[in-house]
């Protein structure tokens, strides 16, 4: 049996890289579809961001600045309870002192 050209392959059959292309070119999709929902979910936890049709950029952008102002906040917040906790140890810690001074 000769042999057979890539021109005369069996019809129906794809040549190999015109399936690898395809098979690629799905799995980018797929890719870029995944990305593109991570982003709309992104958008949709950011405040005043559902009434409009907004770009990725300005998601993502948004998203940064909103983030780091969340930080802040907490790093502001955990001082203030660090403060607290510190000041109710002073208390204890004095209560103590007393306690031991009126023993000796």
């Amino acid at each position: 049996m000769p042999e057979m050209t890539e021109t005369q392959k069996t019809p129906g059959r794809k040549p190999k890289k015109k399936k690898n292309k395809e098979s690629h070119n799905a799995v980018e999709r797929h890719r870029k579809e995944k990305i593109n929902a991570g982003i709309n979910r992104i958008g949709s936890l950011l405040p005043c961001s559902q009434a409009l049709k907004q770009s990725k950029n300005n998601i993502l952008d948004q998203a940064f600045r909103y983030i780091t102002e969340l930080k802040k906040q907490n790093d502001t917040l955990l001082l203030e309870s660090g403060d607290k906790v510190q000041a109710e140890e002073i208390r204890r810690l004095r209560r103590q002192l007393e306690e031991l001074r009126k023993e000796s």
